[in-house]
């Protein structure tokens, strides 16, 4: 009796080349990294102010 077993290396897409003119570390930036993807509830204001005690 014999197995195979089959190993898959994932390989990501090539990126889109940077073109000649643009600055060094000038990056494409994909549209949709701008948004994060979780929503995260408002920020509330603090239900009391902290004042310093005085000296």
């Amino acid at each position: 009796m014999q197995i195979a077993y089959s190993y898959y290396l994932h390989v990501p897409p090539k990126p889109e080349p940077i073109p000649p003119g643009s600055p060094p570390g000038d990056l494409p930036v994909d549209p949709d990294t701008d948004e994060p993807d979780v929503d995260l509830p408002p920020i509330s204001p603090p239900d009391k102010e902290i004042t310093p005690p005085s000296p």
